[in-house]
């Protein structure tokens, strides 16, 4: 349509020349200039964004220059952690057009990982109320609810902020057009903003039956219709297979009656990966989207109920069912870490040493923050959560974090240095890793508090900055915000899912350099 357009421009020129018009064919030879000009950004920016969804940021960067659209420049230089200039590109965009949500949610994105937690209410609401539908997008939910969550003393309810949003965004179309009213789109943000859910006609019965099992008592009523709802039943028979090593995952499930257990063939025998019961979840490794890792069969036939990891995850009113989760899967990596035992000599007493350091407060940039974050392969929206709720604290080379058998009381992740991890065994230390930047460790005291103890020693191998999750700050946070903590909990579920698929994989290759027997 644009090249049509300029060379109708150019014919219109051509003909006022002719005619002697030359002022006139003079500015029609400049429009048809600018729209060629036009047309060429629009392609570029088109490819780029193209290019961007493909994850080719880098052969994205000249076709976002040559677009002139500065949500798209912003969005690049977010990926190279240069938050200064993604700020400055935004401002722009908002200046030249204050109604693309687009802008609005990358600002409000941009302001989360700064701890601005104010303005990424007020940005990310505008974005929503901007969008045809009224709505946030999945990733902007999940910033809304931690941001309030994080800062509840600045941040209202949601229909009050709502509303605020709306006035804004009103003032700034009156400015353009006086007398123009902004459309009403609160109540439907407010609802899913608070949404809970509530299938329950015909699924009583299975809910009832959740209910009365003894593992699931602290999961609430609606949680629990979710999903009786939500969830798909399965009856295994006697000597049957749920799945089996190396099939696809696509599904978890919890166990409602009778057991399963859990055997990795290898070629010197087989390998127990562990038992599950009723109230345990198995199939762990959809939560990573990586193949199955061990045979799941019953003896005696088990009854299951499957679910999506999007249900887990993203189904308003999760946030009970994520902390049994949590539970399950730190008892699951506890049983996979027992089975090591077998071919570890028995540990020794560590020699006497000063206790574990709380190390000094650190400060990091946001796009620090940000970029140690992505180096452990977190995706965007969740390195912003992690370090929106953690401190940064520095240990010097040396210092104990905690030592085997403390009990846990924070979860970190490395940002500069190294720690290594051990344990210490009849000869002396063992080293397990040597940690870097972007690793997280120490999640067991997180994800359930019952926990017997740290499983090894961590040391700052050298001079060390953490980010630092101690549990009585989450613990505190989500009994005074579930929903607001929901996705910093499933984020350490995905954690522990991944660590147990990786501690089932090496028990496995240990089973197999042990030989038969």
């Amino acid at each position: 349509m644009t090249d049509d357009a300029c060379e109708k421009a150019r014919e219109a020129a051509r003909r006022c020349e002719g005619a002697g018009l030359l002022a006139e064919a003079e500015m029609l030879y400049r429009l048809a200039v600018r729209l060629e000009l036009d047309g060429r950004a629009a392609s570029s920016a088109s490819l780029a964004r193209v290019l961007i969804a493909s994850g080719a940021t880098e052969a994205a960067r000249p076709f976002a220059g040559d677009g002139n659209d500065p949500v798209l420049s912003a969005t690049l230089a977010l990926e190279r952690h240069d938050f200064s200039e993604a700020r400055a590109l935004l401002d722009a965009a908002r200046e030249r057009d204050p109604f693309d949500p687009r802008s609005a949610s990358a600002r409000g994105r941009l302001s989360f990982i700064e701890r601005k937690f104010r303005s990424a209410v007020e940005d990310l609401l505008e974005a929503s109320l901007l969008r045809p539908d009224g709505l946030p997008d999945a990733a902007d939910g999940r910033f809304l609810r931690a941001a309030r969550a994080l800062a509840p003393a600045e941040i209202g309810g949601w229909g009050e902020e709502a509303s605020a949003a709306r006035e804004r965004l009103e003032l700034q179309a009156q400015k353009r057009s006086p007398g123009l009213a902004f459309p009403d789109r609160g109540p439907a943000l407010v609802r899913a903003l608070i949404a809970r859910g509530g299938k329950a006609e015909g699924l009583l019965d299975r809910a009832q039956r959740l209910s009365q099992m003894p593992g699931l008592s602290g999961i609430d009523d609606h949680a629990l219709l979710d999903a009786a709802g939500g969830g798909e039943l399965r009856r295994i028979p006697p000597g049957g297979v749920v799945f089996r090593t190396g099939d696809s995952s696509s599904e978890v499930f919890l166990v409602l009656a009778g057991s399963v257990q859990l055997v990795r063939e290898t070629p010197v025998g087989p390998q127990r990966m562990g038992e599950a019961e009723a109230s345990d979840f198995i199939g762990e490794e959809a939560f990573a989207a990586l193949p199955r890792t061990a045979d799941a069969r019953t003896a005696n036939g088990a009854t299951l109920l499957g679910f999506t990891p999007e249900f887990l995850f993203e189904t308003p009113g999760r946030a009970p069912w994520l902390r049994h989760l949590r539970v399950r899967l730190a008892r699951r990596l506890a049983a996979l870490n027992a089975f090591f035992q077998d071919f570890f000599p028995a540990g020794a007493a560590a020699p006497p040493s000063p206790g574990p350091s709380r190390g000094e407060a650190a400060s990091l940039s946001a796009e620090e923050r940000s970029k140690f974050l992505g180096s452990g392969g977190l995706s965007e929206s969740d390195r912003y959560l992690f370090a929106a709720f953690a401190e940064e604290r520095r240990y010097p080379a040396g210092a104990l974090l905690f030592r085997e058998g403390d009990p846990g009381e924070a979860l970190y992740a490395v940002a500069r240095g190294r720690v290594r991890i051990s344990r210490h065994i009849a000869g002396g230390e063992e080293a397990l890793a040597i940690l870097g930047p972007g690793e997280i460790f120490g999640e067991m005291a997180v994800l359930d508090p019952a926990s017997s103890g740290r499983s090894a020693d961590a040391r700052a191998h050298e001079e060390a900055v953490l980010l630092e999750l101690r549990r009585d700050r989450f613990d505190g946070l989500e009994r005074s915000d579930p929903e607001g903590c929901a996705d910093l909990s499933a984020l350490l579920c995905r954690l522990a899912a991944r660590r147990c698929v990786e501690t089932a994989e090496r028990l496995a290759r240990w089973r197999i350099m042990a030989g038969p027997g």
